[in-house]
C-alpha cells in the first residue's frame, strides 16, 4: 500500500510535467503522444430529515493517469494506450439514509489503486480489440449524461448492474477484453469478456492481483448501439445482455446457480437545443440472486438553461428500483420499491473547473416503507487538467 500511494505521488508531478509539454507542443504542432489527465472530485452531503440518522459525509477521488499515442511515439498504426490511477477517499451516507442507493458517487473501494493498465488495437476501419486490466464499466451501459448525477442511482452507469456484485466496475480493475465493430456512424457492436475474481472488489489488494485462479467466474457482455435521429433530433438507442458464468449463490447461500443474466436498455434524445433526456431500464428475472431485478432511471440535461450562462446546466434524475421478493422474504419485511428524485444545477465556472448543487429526495429508503423519506442536499466540486 504504502509502494503504491508512493508512486501515486511520483506519478502525479510526472503528469503535470507533461501536460505543460504536451501543451507547449501543441502549440508548435509537435505532440509527442502522451496525453495526461489529472481530475479530482469532492461531494459534501448531508441526510438532514428522515433515513435513518441525520448524519453529514465527505467524500473525495483523485483520477490520474496518462494515455499513449503509440503510432506517433513507436510508429504502432491505430495503436493506443493507458495507465492510470485512483485515490477514493471519505465516507458515504447509505446506512444512515438506509438507502440501497449511496447519495454519494464517489463512494465504493475507499482506498488507492492502480487501475488502468490496457492497450487498444484498431483493425482495419471498422474493429478495434482493446485488452488489459480495465473493467467491464468503462465500455458497457454507460453514457457521458450519467455522470452528471451526485447519488450513484445511476452515475457512471445503471446502478442494479453492480449490486449483484458480478459486473467489474471502476475503480476495482480486472483482466478483460472488448472487441468493437463499427461499421457506419450509425451502428456499433461490442462484446466483452472480463475476469470475475471472488476478491475482485477486496480494496486491500489495491489493483495489484494480477493472478488467475481456478475458482474464477467469467463476466461477458454483449451491447449494441444506434446513433441517429428521432423526429429529426439527435439520439442515441443501446441494448444490452450481461451474462455471468460460473458459481453463484443466493443472499443466504441456499441456492447455487452457474449462470445469472441481465438485460438493460438505454434511449436518450435532444428535445430543444440544449435540452437532452435519456431512460434507462434493466432486468434479470434471476430474483434469487438479483437483490433489485429490476431499475429505471429517467434524466433531464439542460446546458444553457439561463442564456447568461451558456455552459452551466440544469439537471434532474429520478430512479425506482425494485426489490426481489427472495430478498424480501430473507429481510422478513414486505419491501416494494425505492425511489430517488434529484435536482441539481451544475456552474461551470472555467473550462476546467466547476461547482454542482443538489438536493435528492429519497422516498421508501430501503423498500420497506418503514424509514422516512430522506431530504439530501449535497455540492460537488471538480477539477481536471
Amino acid at each position: 500500500m504504502k509502494k503504491l500511494i508512493l508512486f501515486f505521488l511520483i506519478l502525479l508531478p510526472s503528469i503535470a510535467r507533461a501536460q505543460e509539454t504536451v501543451n507547449v507542443e501543441t502549440e508548435i504542432g509537435t505532440n509527442n503522444g502522451i496525453d495526461p489527465f489529472v481530475s479530482f472530485v469532492s461531494i459534501a452531503a448531508s441526510n438532514v430529515s428522515g433515513g435513518i440518522n441525520q448524519s453529514s459525509k465527505y467524500a473525495g477521488q483523485l483520477y490520474a493517469g496518462l494515455n499513449f499515442d503509440l503510432e506517433k511515439m513507436l510508429g504502432w498504426n491505430g495503436t493506443r494506450a493507458k495507465i492510470s490511477m485512483i485515490n477514493r477517499h471519505g465516507r458515504g451516507l447509505s446506512n444512515e439514509v438506509g438507502s440501497v442507493f449511496e447519495p454519494l458517487n464517489v463512494v465504493g473501494g475507499q482506498s488507492t489503486f492502480l487501475y488502468d493498465i490496457s492497450m487498444e488495437k484498431d483493425i482495419g476501419k471498422h474493429v478495434s480489440l482493446k485488452a488489459g486490466r480495465t473493467t467491464a464499466a468503462d465500455d458497457f451501459s454507460a453514457s457521458s449524461l450519467y455522470y452528471y448525477a451526485l447519488s450513484n442511482t445511476v452515475n457512471g452507469l445503471i446502478r442494479t448492474l453492480l449490486l449483484d456484485g458480478l459486473m467489474t466496475t471502476f475503480p476495482f480493475p480486472t483482466w478483460g477484453t472488448r472487441l468493437k465493430y463499427k461499421p457506419n456512424v450509425n451502428h456499433q457492436f461490442q462484446l466483452g469478456a472480463y475476469q470475475l475474481g471472488k476478491g475482485v472488489f477486496d480494496e486491500t489488494k489495491h489493483g495489484l492481483d494480477f493472478s488467475f485462479r481456478k475458482s474464477d467466474d467469467l463476466s461477458l457482455f454483449f451491447q449494441y448501439d444506434w446513433f441517429g435521429e428521432i423526429a429529426n433530433r439527435d439520439a442515441r438507442v443501446y441494448l444490452g445482455t450481461h451474462q455471468a458464468i460460473g458459481s453463484f449463490v443466493n443472499f443466504d447461500s441456499d441456492f447455487q446457480s452457474n449462470h445469472f443474466r441481465r438485460y438493460y436498455g438505454h434511449v436518450d434524445m435532444e428535445i430543444i437545443e440544449g435540452l437532452r433526456s435519456f431512460m434507462t431500464m434493466a432486468y434479470s428475472s434471476q430474483g434469487e440472486i438479483a437483490k433489485l431485478p429490476f431499475q429505471s432511471s429517467l434524466g433531464l440535461n439542460w446546458q444553457g438553461f439561463f442564456q447568461s450562462r451558456p455552459e452551466d446546466r440544469m439537471l434532474f434524475f429520478t430512479t425506482i428500483g425494485s426489490f426481489s421478493e427472495e430478498w424480501a422474504t430473507l429481510q422478513n419485511k414486505d419491501l416494494t420499491s425505492e425511489i430517488v428524485m434529484e435536482l441539481g444545477y451544475r456552474f461551470q465556472i472555467a473550462n476546467h473547473f466547476a461547482l454542482q448543487s443538489s438536493v435528492q429526495y429519497d422516498i421508501r429508503p430501503g423498500g420497506s416503507g418503514m424509514i422516512a423519506n430522506a431530504v439530501i442536499p449535497g455540492v460537488l466540486l471538480e477539477a481536471s487538467l
